[in-house]
């Protein structure tokens, strides 16, 4: 025997109801009415409904055989502190993608004009510095909006994490070289 109960404020009076004569209680609501100015008590089904047993009252079950999915929760809005925290993605990322840029960049300018790192940097700051602070934006944007990183080919979240651990590996290491030879590495 189920009681579609209409008005939060009559649910009490169907539970009562529902232990005095020992018959299974069944709450229903719509989501398309509005709440009646009286309670009001309905045997019949016409649309699909959202029912929720007294025996497990955050369980959803159809007496029509449908189940309404729960909608997602919400996204949130991420803050710096929650993309930048130390347990965050964003430290390593940007600057995994920072030393690939910056060792590509200071190899590829080595290798053509025979300049040290900071021999190149001290040329040219204004021209790094846009560099680095656009890719930093286009670092944060994605995670700003709770976007998850997606694979293309062989180019997978996990293998940007390896090559951005080994680019600032080998960006250290071309400036530990440099300073300790004094010297361009070629």
């Amino acid at each position: 025997m189920a009681f579609a109960v209409r008005s939060t404020s009559s649910i009490s009076m169907a539970k009562s109801f529902a232990k005095s004569s020992n018959a299974r209680l069944s709450v229903v609501s719509r989501a398309s009415e509005q709440e009646p100015a009286t309670p009001a008590l309905s045997t019949s089904e016409s649309a699909p409904q959202k029912v929720v047993s007294t025996s497990a009252p955050e369980e959803v079950v159809s007496t029509s055989g449908y189940t309404k999915p729960t909608p997602p929760p919400a996204p949130f809005a991420a803050t710096l502190g929650d993309v930048m925290n130390f347990g965050g993605a964003a430290p390593e990322i940007t600057n995994g993608r920072l030393a690939m840029v910056g060792f590509v960049a200071a190899l590829g300018a080595e290798l053509s004009s025979g300049e040290s790192v900071l021999r190149q940097i001290g040329d040219e700051p204004t021209l790094i510095n846009i560099t680095f602070l656009l890719f930093i934006a286009a670092s944060l944007i994605p995670m700003f909006q709770n976007k998850k990183a997606e694979a293309f080919g062989p180019f997978t979240p996990n293998a940007e994490l390896l090559n951005g651990r080994a680019a600032m590996i080998g960006f250290a290491a071309l400036l530990a070289f440099e300073a300790t030879n004094g010297a361009a590495m070629f």
